[in-house]
């Protein structure tokens, strides 16, 4: 019943959450929001890729504390027949959802780059794109909106392209192709 419970909360949580990042079925009149369609309000385009993302993220951790549980049961000597089947249902867990994850990721990751380009410049702290060279990687450092840079930046030639367009050479827009005023910080 707490899972069922958690998950229903879940479900309304990111529906509103999800259609404040990409919000179909409503009209502004009089600079008020105004509901044309409930149906897309719920299930705009982000949603199924954050609720699915969220809940394998719960039975991820859930899979981790019970086999961190267990383990710790074990370390202490106590090898008995429902810590071992604590154990195994974790790693069993972990073993069918981990790459689940990494899939319902990657599909929400293509599905920010069509719906909100310029939020995914601005987490992969991306300027400028350079046609022909694939789109590195940043794996750390630290944006300057001023300089229109992001300095001190470790990165990794053409991963980006491969991660966020399945493609050696793709590019995606950078910040620098969107007006200032709509650059994300």
């Amino acid at each position: 019943f707490v899972a069922i419970g958690t998950s229903l909360s879940a479900f309304w949580i990111l529906a509103l959450n999800s259609w404040m990042q990409t919000p179909p079925g409503h009209e502004i009149i009089n600079g008020e929001i105004h509901v044309r369609s409930w149906i897309e309000v719920i299930f705009n385009p982000s949603f199924p890729y954050r609720l699915t993302h969220m809940v394998l993220a719960a039975f991820i951790a859930t899979a981790l504390v019970v086999g961190g549980s267990a383990a710790w049961h074990l370390l202490r000597g106590r090898n008995h027949e429902p810590v071992r089947v604590m154990l195994s249902m974790a790693l069993w867990m972990l073993l069918a959802v981990t790459p689940l994850q990494a899939l319902v990721g990657d599909a929400h990751g293509l599905n920010t780059l069509k719906h909100q380009p310029a939020k995914l410049a601005a987490i992969e702290g991306h300027w400028e794109n350079h046609p022909g060279e694939g789109v590195p990687l940043i794996l750390f450092g630290w944006p300057d909106m001023q300089a229109e840079t992001t300095r001190w930046k470790l990165e990794v030639p053409r991963a980006g392209s491969l991660l966020l367009t399945h493609s050696w050479d793709g590019q995606i827009p950078a910040l620098k192709d969107f007006p200032r005023a709509d650059r994300p910080n």
